[in-house]
């Protein structure tokens, strides 16, 4: 009988013995692929550099009684929401970051514009146009498969005031990257990215005051808000052949795994896919995004607070694969380098989460801005490796400035 075991980072604890590790983990936390954990700073340190899960041998260190052996590791397990196979977490990109800028940039307005037809439409009682939307679904998916850093960078363009059409686009851009990389192509991922783009429309029909309100909703206030969903899945079902499973995003983003969710209080095995990924989405986004009342968390604050969550209900698999293909130091995001620099992740690449290709913005050891450069730190060792997240404004940057 096997002693290894898989383990995840929250899982990992001190006393446990690492016998295998992801090595560019180790080697940019400058410790060992193995050895026993006798300080919680190692486990600080895999978490800084990205590390997900490794293994552990349980008989020369703590046992963990939620750890995989590894000799069920490669059973087949029979689920309803079974993962399709996976693709690459980080796809190479077919274009260079600045060459879809452009492009990516004219879907993003594109985009916003017809959010708000297409709130203006559903307000209004009138059908949606399906055309427009399917239209902007394939230009969202078509930049993300020429290089998915580009959108995800563009989702910190974001303006406070216009929170409700700026979700509708990055939660459609999250939705196809997390989608692509558990493998789903052709219709299927469009209709994936429809589904998220088209999620939250019902919400234009709850009233400003309560959707806007910066302090606790009443209870009154709070069944009005829920009533969004119902909104949306009735504007919906007026669009002739509109998708099963986008309509599904839209029905189940809010429902929860321990049945707590709404609109129908649905227990985890009543919960699609599609429903449990646009749960993991919205919530994501909607974390990470200043709002006029809300300051958003930082993406590996973010992460966290969702892992916190999985289980009751989020879904933990799903919450693990959003980490592995968006990264703890997504594109778009401010980070601090080991020289002390503040750089803008512009690239983020597979096996080497503290290796981004960035953009230097700001010399924290002299305290001033500085003259933009564009660096990958894969290929030069004068900046050092990504240290740590920071907020711009630590720094009195707006990330905006730089995109």
């Amino acid at each position: 009988m096997t002693t290894i075991k898989k383990v995840s980072l929250e899982q990992l604890k001190v006393g446990m013995y690492v016998t295998r590790v992801d090595e560019a983990c180790a080697a940019g936390a400058n410790l060992r692929a193995q050895g026993l954990i006798t300080r919680e700073d190692t486990i600080e340190r895999f978490r800084q550099q990205g590390m997900l899960e490794c293994f552990i041998d349980v008989a020369k260190g703590d046992d963990c009684s939620e750890g995989i052996p590894l000799d069920q590791l490669h059973q087949p397990k029979a689920s309803p929401t079974a993962f399709p196979e996976c693709d690459q977490d980080f796809p190479v990109p077919r274009v260079a970051y600045e060459d879809e800028r452009d492009n990516a940039l004219r879907v993003r307005d594109k985009a916003l514009r017809l959010v708000s037809d297409v709130m203006h439409d559903v307000k209004m009682g009138r059908s949606i146009d399906r055309e427009a939307v399917d239209e902007i679904a394939l230009d969202i998916t078509e930049s993300l498969v020429n290089n998915q850093n580009v959108l995800l960078s563009l989702m910190y363009m974001g303006k406070k005031d216009e929170y409700l059409l700026e979700h509708s686009m990055n939660v459609a851009v999250l939705m196809g990257v997390l989608a692509r990389s558990l493998g789903y192509r052709a219709e299927k991922l469009h209709h994936m990215v429809l589904g998220a783009f088209v999620h939250d429309v019902g919400k234009i029909r709850v009233p400003e005051s309560i959707l806007h309100k910066p302090g606790k909703l009443e209870l009154a206030e709070w069944e009005e808000m829920k009533r969004h969903v119902d909104y949306g899945i009735e504007a919906l079902s007026t669009v002739e052949n509109f998708p099963d499973i986008a309509m599904a995003i839209c029905a189940e983003h809010h429902e929860r795994l321990d049945g707590t969710g709404y609109p129908y209080s649905r227990p985890a095995v009543q919960i699609s896919q599609q429903g449990r990924m646009g749960a993991v989405v919205d919530v994501y986004d909607a974390i990470t995004s200043d709002r006029v009342y809300h300051q958003g968390l930082e993406p590996n604050a973010a992460l966290k607070k969702m892992l916190e969550w999985s289980g009751d209900h989020l879904d933990k698999e799903l919450v693990y694969q959003l980490i592995r293909c968006v990264g703890v130091y997504p594109a778009g995001s401010l980070v601090q380098l080991g020289s002390g620099h503040v750089a803008v992740v512009l690239e983020v690449s597979s096996g080497r989460p503290a290796q981004p290709r960035v953009k230097l913005v700001y010399d924290g050891i002299r305290q001033q801005r500085i003259s933009e450069r564009v660096v990958s730190l894969a290929e030069t060792d004068l900046y050092g490796e990504v240290m740590r997240a920071v907020a711009p404004s630590q720094f009195g940057l707006n990330v905006r400035d730089y995109l």
